[in-house]
């Protein structure tokens, strides 16, 4: 479990990080800089950390949305929830990825991103928008991958285009359908075979009981 939950908390790459403009000066010329994530690299960070996973909106209106993010861990739906109000851009469907977003973070994904000082950018077309290359978007060391572990976010990159066969491995290995879970297997690439073998500890996204069935007799026999 603490495998997962550290992967969902790992750094993103600076590049896919977003800013907008928090509290402005009197005459506008600088912003404060607030970091933030698209909904679709959250999605994608989900999608790579642990397939298992599930959203739902259980209040949705105009006063505000809250949604429920779903993880299985050991077998068990966990779920954990946010919410948001609209937004004055795209109004409730803005709301409701706000409140995907916040429900994530209860889950660690970008929450290292509210720990950042706030910094103050210059702005430019009347206070609309940041000026380019202002240092408020230098990150600190803790919010940058750490390059020892670059392994495993390339693992992740290199699982996301095979996520369906994992989920087959995973469901043959759990109904004790050891021939889905094989041909699933099979149909992996020699480097894609690299990262699923990573051990649980160090990242990998078979458990340790998955693992042992993966190594056993019964199931190399079915290996193609």
């Amino acid at each position: 479990m603490m495998d997962i939950l550290e992967q969902l908390k790992y750094p993103f790459d600076p590049k896919v990080i977003h800013w907008r403009i928090g509290a402005r000066n009197q005459d506008k010329t600088k912003g404060i800089a607030l970091a933030y994530l698209d909904a679709r690299d959250v999605m994608k960070r989900l999608d790579m950390v642990c397939p298992d996973w599930q959203c739902r909106y259980s209040h949705n209106s105009p006063s505000g949305t809250i949604c429920e993010i779903g993880i299985r861990l050991d077998g068990q739906w966990l779920w954990r929830a946010d919410g948001a109000g609209e937004t004055d851009v795209e109004g409730t469907k803005g709301g409701m990825s706000d409140a995907f977003k916040r429900a994530a973070v209860r889950w660690g994904v970008g929450r290292y991103l509210y720990y950042l000082d706030n910094k103050w950018a210059d702005l430019e077309s009347g206070g609309k928008k940041f000026a380019k290359d202002s240092s408020a978007f230098n990150l600190p060391k803790f919010a940058i991958p750490d390059p020892t572990l670059e392994r495993l976010h390339r693992m992740w990159e290199s699982l996301e285009t095979v996520s369906e066969y994992i989920q087959q491995i995973k469901e043959g290995i759990e109904t004790e359908d050891l021939d889905t879970a094989a041909s699933a297997y099979s149909a992996l690439s020699d480097e894609n075979k690299k990262a699923v073998n990573i051990a649980p500890t160090k990242g990998g996204v078979f458990t340790v009981e998955e693992k042992k069935i993966m190594q056993s007799t019964d199931f190399l026999e079915k290996l193609i």
